[in-house]
C-alpha cells in the first residue's frame, strides 16, 4: 500500500523504570498533547517493565506505543524495537541482535560514535567494525541527547555508505519530557505497523531538531537527578547478578 502522508515517531524515549524522571503515562500524557507524534517507543534500560505498562493504557491517548528497551551489551548499547521479553544485559551486542529477532523485533544501534568520555553508552565506541558486521536492522543517526552533535554527524556519515542495509532512524533519548520528539524518525503512513514496514524496507527520514537552548538548560538541572538514578539502577542490576 502506498501512503501520501508521512508521520512522526519517536523510538527512543525513557521513564522511570530506569533512568527517565516521568511515568509510563505521563509520557504518553506529553507525547499525545504537546507534540504531533504518531507512534512512540519506550525503550528503557534493561526492562521492558515501563514500555509494557505504556502499551497497556495506550488506547487512553493519541499515540500508539511499541514496546522496546534498550540493552546494555559489553560494547555498548543496542535498542531493541517490538521486542517484549527482556534481555539480559552483558552479552555481544551480535547475541544481544539475535536474542532480539528471535522474539521478532528490530534492533536499533543506539547512539553511535559516541565519544569515550561519555562512558561507554556508545556502540563499540566509534570502531566500526560492529557496525559492519552485526546484523542491525537500523542505525540512529539523530541522538538529542546534549553534546552528541559531532556523533550525530559522524553518524550520518556512516550511513551515506551503508543505507543499503541499513534504515537511518531518530530518536530523543529523551529523559525529561520536553525533550520527547526533539528528533524523530519520519515515515510513510501512521501506525506501529506503517513504521515497521518504513524500517524493515529503509524508507525511513529523519528529522533533528538541532540546537536547542531551553531543551539543554532543562536537561542541565536534571542531569544530576539522571545520574544519580542511573547509579542506582546500575548497583541494582550488579547485586542481582552476585545474587545469581
Amino acid at each position: 500500500m502506498t501512503h501520501s502522508t508521512w508521520s512522526a515517531a519517536d523510538i527512543h524515549i525513557h521513564t522511570i523504570a530506569s533512568d527517565g524522571l516521568a511515568s509510563p503515562r505521563e509520557v504518553l500524557e506529553w507525547a499525545s498533547e504537546n507534540t504531533d507524534l504518531s507512534v512512540i517507543a519506550i525503550a528503557d534500560h534493561n526492562t521492558v517493565e515501563g514500555a509494557l505498562e505504556a502499551a497497556a493504557i495506550a488506547h487512553g491517548f493519541r499515540v500508539e506505543v511499541v514496546v522496546g528497551q534498550e540493552v546494555d551489551t559489553d560494547d555498548g548499547h543496542v535498542i531493541g524495537l517490538w521486542a517484549p521479553e527482556r534481555i539480559c544485559p552483558g552479552l555481544t551486542p551480535t547475541e544481544t541482535v539475535a536474542r532480539i529477532h528471535a522474539q521478532g523485533g528490530l534492533a536499533l544501534v543506539a547512539h553511535p560514535f559516541a565519544p569515550r568520555w561519555w562512558a561507554r553508552h556508545g556502540l563499540c565506541r566509534g570502531d566500526a567494525s560492529v557496525y559492519d558486521t552485526v546484523d542491525f536492522d537500523a542505525f540512529e543517526i539523530s541522538n538529542s541527547t546534549p553534546l552528541l552533535f559531532h556523533a550525530n554527524w559522524r553518524a550520518r556519515r556512516y550511513m551515506r555508505h551503508n543505507s543499503h542495509r541499513l534504515a537511518a532512524t531518530g530518536g530523543s533519548d529523551a529523559h525529561i519530557l520536553p525533550a520527547i520528539g526533539a528528533s524523530r524518525t519520519l515515515f510513510p503512513g501512521s501506525t506501529a505497523a506503517d513504521l515497521r514496514a518504513a524500517i524493515e524496507s529503509r524508507s525511513t527520514r529523519v528529522q533533528g531538531a538541532g540546537f536547542w537552548l531551553t531543551r539543554n538548560l532543562r536537561y542541565a538541572r536534571a542531569i544530576r537527578r539522571i545520574m544519580a538514578i542511573d547509579r542506582e539502577r546500575k548497583h541494582f542490576r550488579n547485586g542481582e547478578a552476585d545474587a545469581v
